[in-house]
């Protein structure tokens, strides 16, 4: 999964979940559909516990996007959250990619319709 961190902490990262697995197959109609109305993007965030991120990475800030997996959901709607080591070019550069030229066309088109 790919997530963006949102704030952080002294006890950790929190990050909005923005891409699975699942988005992978098809992500300009996930981009399409977040972009189409602000209630629709994910509100899911986790907590990535400082514990939990590899010592040595280079320091994070709000807006990197960075691999986590769920660790465990609680029923009072909290997730922990695990950091995944991602070489985001070969892992998801096709999505990344194919997100940005979605987003271009929905720019064109905002325009053309104002």
């Amino acid at each position: 999964m790919i997530g963006q961190v949102e704030n952080v902490t002294r006890f950790g990262l929190f990050v909005r979940i923005i891409a699975d697995e699942n988005d992978l197959i098809n992500p300009s109609v996930k981009i399409l559909r977040e972009n189409a109305d602000e209630n629709s993007v994910s509100k899911k965030v986790g907590l990535l516990r400082w514990s939990a991120v590899p010592k040595g990475l280079p320091k994070i800030q709000i807006g990197d996007l960075i691999g986590i997996s769920i660790e465990k959901e609680h029923e009072n709607g909290k997730i922990d959250l695990v950091y995944q080591e991602k070489n985001f070019k070969s892992t998801y550069g096709t999505f990344l990619e194919k997100s940005e030229q979605a987003l271009q066309k929905l720019q064109e088109l905002n325009k053309e319709i104002r």
